[in-house]
């Protein structure tokens, strides 16, 4: 071979490096763009179906906790009506007491001279006996009115 030959071949070597080699590393971080691509990708699916798994568990915790609410609402209604009766009972074991009291108090008055202190006394007590029959009076409303509620809400419900 010729040293043209030679020298022709050499620069035509050049020419193909100089166009070859950028076009291939071109190709090559083409191919692993689009494979960093494909990683994304699968990487946000993976993110999406994790989100939205947690939506579903937090859609069921959200039923049970409403759920649990609600027989807490069921029972705490119970435990305050069974309170209610029992202060009403009290209440009116303490004006049957008082009124007891006042029956007493009347017929040693009508026997023997009631001091001041007594009747003072006297009307203390027929303050308490009007002031618990009014209570007892608003309590039994009260409880009438919860009652109707309480039907209008299981009806409806």
């Amino acid at each position: 071979m010729t040293t043209v030959t030679i020298a022709l071949l050499g620069f035509l070597g050049l020419i193909v490096t100089a166009i070859g080699a950028p076009m291939l590393l071109a190709r090559q971080l083409n191919a692993q763009r689009r494979e960093e691509k494909k990683e994304d990708w699968a990487r946000e699916d993976k993110v999406a179906a994790k989100a939205a798994e947690a939506a579903t568990l937090l859609v069921a915790s959200n039923e049970r906790a409403a759920q649990s609410a609600e027989e807490a609402n069921g029972k705490l209604d119970v435990i305050h009506t069974l309170v209610n009766s029992n202060m009403t009972a009290a209440m009116e074991a303490q004006l049957v007491a008082l009124q007891g009291q006042l029956v007493m108090m009347n017929r040693l008055a009508e026997i023997t001279d009631p001091t001041v202190d007594e009747a003072a006394a006297i009307k203390a007590v027929q303050g308490q006996i009007a002031e618990l029959t009014a209570t007892l009076k608003d309590r039994l409303q009260a409880t009438e009115v919860a009652q109707q509620q309480q039907q209008q809400q299981q009806g409806g419900a």
